[in-house]
């Protein structure tokens, strides 16, 4: 190649090096678009070409992908900035000012210390000097004009995009359970099963209003869920899996399952910005703040009213401060719905000891934790829980005939509906079965390696196909005959007595707190403002408050208690036995510790010492003061 010397390059800038600045805004630009990339990386040539020898031009490459909007996150921009402002560039090559920046203030900046450090600037085509007031004023405008078209460009882009969307006419990609017809509508997925599935899920939600145990009981039951195939040569096409907990929360979330059109659920936080890549992150709107929300777009699986309500019970399942959080397995009632009666703040749950299973606490921490305050009250579940639970069945007493009825009611629904899912199975397994029999009859007999193939997938259909018969023959034994007359009866008459279902051992602590928060929506308690007792406020989900007050319990009430008649035998061996003595008697008839463990010196001597008997003989059997 010829080097050509340009008039405006001086030796000074050849003494330098010269520097190639490449950049593409975007991971998608930097594998699609090869031209592009070809043509900035051509410019090394062109420095050549220009004077500079090869071992002085140096390629910047290190900004691929990042959007040239910012210089906060373009290492490779401020590594260029760096090397101008030290005086060792003679020259900065460019596709264009785009390259280099899409904002006017990184581009000046450029632009000025180019000035002072006696930088050129070029491109393809010309080679510009920032101190000659043309070239200033060309750059100027280059460097504007770059920032507007990209501004340009994007609200035109972002205008379009939310009129189609204000009238639903912008694609969005359609989970499972619909599929996209030929005239570019919304349908239900065909398929029988992948409705019936869809549908059984949401009613197991609209039940349990947490979306872990509706995990729980697809896991219980080995009923598999449908998912889309994203990409690929099966894009779009169903497939079965095990339950897993996100799929189940985003198909719950999912709007378009109510049969609503929406767009920009999200929104862009500019002062939260990725740190790698300087992008707004992305936040989601409220509900009710959702731009656009079109109803009945699809067919629907729920209403919109009971979208809105799952919405609702997702966020109230959240552990945090201003919501009561899904009811856990744990001993205390009323974990997230106790409130302190003096600060307003949500009681936390602690549990001192897990040893001696005592009640759990409940304590006011808001002050300690986040303003370094003191602690604002504490106090024993025990007795508060038992006299909330009082009220919620004194509360519930009118309609337990009908709870009954209900629950029973529910209970053959949920039999018949597992028997109908399995069935749906059945019939997918058949069907496998028959495809690939098909297959296999459609074959050359002739040609064994693809006939050995579909021989094998014909087997493993009908493997699963067994499996599944035998699976749902096994269900079908293992379930118990559906309640006669006779059980009817039982249920109601056990109804009456609704106390010793909430105390049995088969109703389970998060059982427990889920009826609960049916009734009552907050229970405020004050254990300080009353020495030695616990103010109760029970607000009701219907707007009114029920107080009771009850006795705060003595410090060590908790504590086993070591049994009377073992503490009297051990006041009437004192005297004259000393404590190893006094042990061998309690053990040798039968006596036992507050924790049921055989008696030593060491626990006889505690009983005495806490009830001021004074010390016995020690092991050499001599008297010990008092």
């Amino acid at each position: 190649m010829t080097t050509t010397r340009h008039p405006k390059i001086q030796p000074g800038h050849l003494r330098r090096q010269a520097v190639v600045y490449i950049r593409q805004s975007s991971a998608h630009q930097v594998r699609g678009n090869r031209e592009s990339a070809a043509r900035q990386y051509a410019l090394a040539e062109r420095a050549k070409a220009l004077g500079w020898p090869a071992k002085s031009v140096q390629t910047i490459d290190e900004d691929q992908g990042r959007s040239g909007t910012s210089a906060a996150h373009r290492a490779g921009f401020k590594k260029l900035l760096a090397e101008v402002g030290a005086g060792q560039v003679g020259a900065v090559l460019a596709l264009e000012a785009s390259r280099l920046a899409r904002s006017s203030a990184d581009w000046h900046r450029l632009v000025e210390i180019c000035v002072v450090t006696q930088t050129l600037l070029a491109d393809e085509s010309a080679v510009y000097d920032p101190r000659d007031p043309n070239d200033r004023l060309l750059l100027g405008v280059k460097g504007t004009i770059s920032e507007a078209e990209l501004f340009t460009l994007r609200c035109r882009l972002h205008e379009g995009r939310w009129n189609k969307a204000r009238r639903g006419e912008l694609a969005r990609s359609l989970p499972v359970g619909y599929v996209r017809t030929d005239d570019g509508r919304g349908a239900k997925d065909p398929d029988r099963q992948v409705q019936a599935r869809l549908d059984y899920i949401f009613r197991l939600f609209a039940r349990y209003k947490v979306a872990r145990r509706v995990l729980v009981q697809l896991v219980r039951e080995k009923v598999q869920i449908p998912a889309k195939i994203w990409g690929g040569p099966r894009h779009g096409q169903v497939r079965w899996k095990a339950p897993d907990l996100f799929d189940l929360i985003r198909l719950l979330h999912n709007p378009i399952y109510a049969g609503a059109y929406t767009y920009g659920q999200k929104e862009y936080d500019p002062f939260d910005r990725s740190p790698t890549n300087g992008k707004a992150k992305v936040h989601p709107r409220p509900l009710e703040e959702w731009p656009v929300c079109l109803q009945g777009v699809y067919p629907a699986y729920i209403s919109w009213e009971q979208f809105v309500q799952n919405q609702a019970a997702l966020r109230a399942n959240q552990n945090r401060q201003e919501t009561a959080g899904a009811p856990r397995k744990g001993r205390a009632l009323l974990q997230g719905v106790a409130y302190c009666g003096r600060c307003g703040a949500r009681l936390s749950v602690f549990y001192y000891s897990t040893k001696e299973r005592r009640a759990p606490g409940y304590g006011c921490v808001h002050a300690y934790s986040r303003h370094g305050g003191a602690t604002c009250q504490m106090m024993s579940s025990a007795g508060v829980d038992a006299a909330v639970t009082e009220l919620f069945l004194s509360a519930v007493s009118p309609a337990k005939l009908e709870i009954a009825l209900h629950a029973l009611e529910g209970l053959e629904a949920d039999r018949a509906e597992v028997r109908k899912q399995w069935d749906l199975q059945l019939q997918r397994a058949e069907y496998e079965v028959e495809l690939a029999q098909r297959r296999y009859e459609a074959a050359d007999p002739a040609n064994r390696l693809v006939a050995a193939e579909l021989e094998a997938q014909w087997e493993e259909a009908l493997r699963r196909r067994e499996a599944v018969r035998r699976e749902r023959e096994a269900r079908e034994r293992r379930q118990e005959a559906p309640p006669g007359e006779a059980d009817r009866q039982r249920i109601k008459e056990l109804a009456k007595d609704l106390g010793r279902v909430w105390q049995a051992d088969t109703t389970s602590m998060a059982d427990r707190k889920a009826l609960l928060r049916f009734l009552v929506k907050r229970v405020h308690l004050d254990g300080v403002s009353e020495a030695g007792k616990i103010r109760i406020d029970v607000e009701w989900h219907t707007g009114a408050h029920t107080t009771t007050t009850i006795d705060r319990p003595l410090v060590g009430a908790w504590a086993p208690k070591t049994p009377a008649a073992a503490v009297e035998r051990i006041h009437e061996l004192l005297p004259a036995q000393d404590y190893e003595a006094i042990a061998a008697t309690l053990n040798a008839e039968g006596f036992r510790t507050a924790k049921g463990l055989a008696f030593d010196d060491k626990a006889v001597g505690y009983v005495a010492r806490t009830r001021g008997w004074g010390r016995g003989r020690g092991k050499h059997g001599e008297r010990g003061k008092e």
